[in-house]
């Protein structure tokens, strides 16, 4: 006996359904700040750049501080090319048997004595012993001894109660000046020869050098007519 077979179908239908929904989109003002964010953000900007340009004011003025002198100094240079150009410059001119160095007219002694009569004779000259203001003057003064020969007196003494060396002038010796050899004492005076600089007792017998500024002597040119 032929027993009946029923079949069932286990497919599960598809059926159509509602498609997934895909996420929201944000709304287009979502990521940006607050209006007073926004306003500060701006406002240290602002700042941010003002105190930016102020720093430039400051260093563009420490640099025109600091370079005043060189422009001043460029406007003397450039006022004396002018003169000497278009006007009648000063001529420095020394009295017979001076001579002129630096600015200075200098004159050696051809008599010998102490150093208060060294210093006696050049005030009736309308001068000063001599003062030496760098190394390069006194290079100059030592080549011209060696042509002479002598030991000059200059106007540095051995000053009291400081005891130390004073110029007549009542300026103190520098040691990046002058080297004196010789012993510092009461009546003490300073001679210079070719090659030394003594502390000499102020009684000895030496010549002297004098020293006065030039006259300024303006120089007339004659034009072509």
């Amino acid at each position: 006996m032929n027993t009946p077979r029923v079949y069932f179908s286990l497919k599960t239908p598809t059926t159509p359904g509602p498609p997934c929904a895909s996420p929201p989109s944000r709304l287009p003002d979502a990521c940006r700040c607050p209006r007073s964010h926004r306003l500060a953000l701006k406002l240290s900007c602002a700042v941010l750049i003002l105190l930016l340009l102020t720093v430039v004011g400051l260093s563009v003025l420490v640099r025109v501080l600091i370079q005043k002198p060189s422009i001043e100094k460029c406007r003397e240079y450039i006022q004396e090319s002018i003169t000497e150009l278009t006007g009648n410059p000063a001529k420095l001119q020394c009295p017979k048997d001076w001579l002129l160095h630096c600015e200075k007219c200098i004159c050696f002694s051809r008599d010998s004595n102490i150093w208060k009569e060294g210093l006696s004779d050049c005030a009736r000259k309308g001068a000063t012993l001599l003062l030496i203001q760098d190394q390069e003057e006194l290079r100059f003064i030592k080549d011209l001894i060696k042509e002479r020969g002598n030991s000059f007196w200059i106007g540095l003494n051995y000053s009291l109660p400081g005891k130390h060396w004073r110029w007549i002038n009542g300026s103190t010796l520098s040691s990046d000046v002058l080297q004196i050899t010789g012993e510092a004492k009461i009546n003490s005076c300073v001679s210079i020869s070719k090659d030394k600089v003594v502390s000499e007792d102020c009684t000895s017998d030496y010549y002297w050098i004098c020293q006065k500024e030039p006259k300024h002597v303006s120089e007339t040119r004659c034009n072509d007519s």
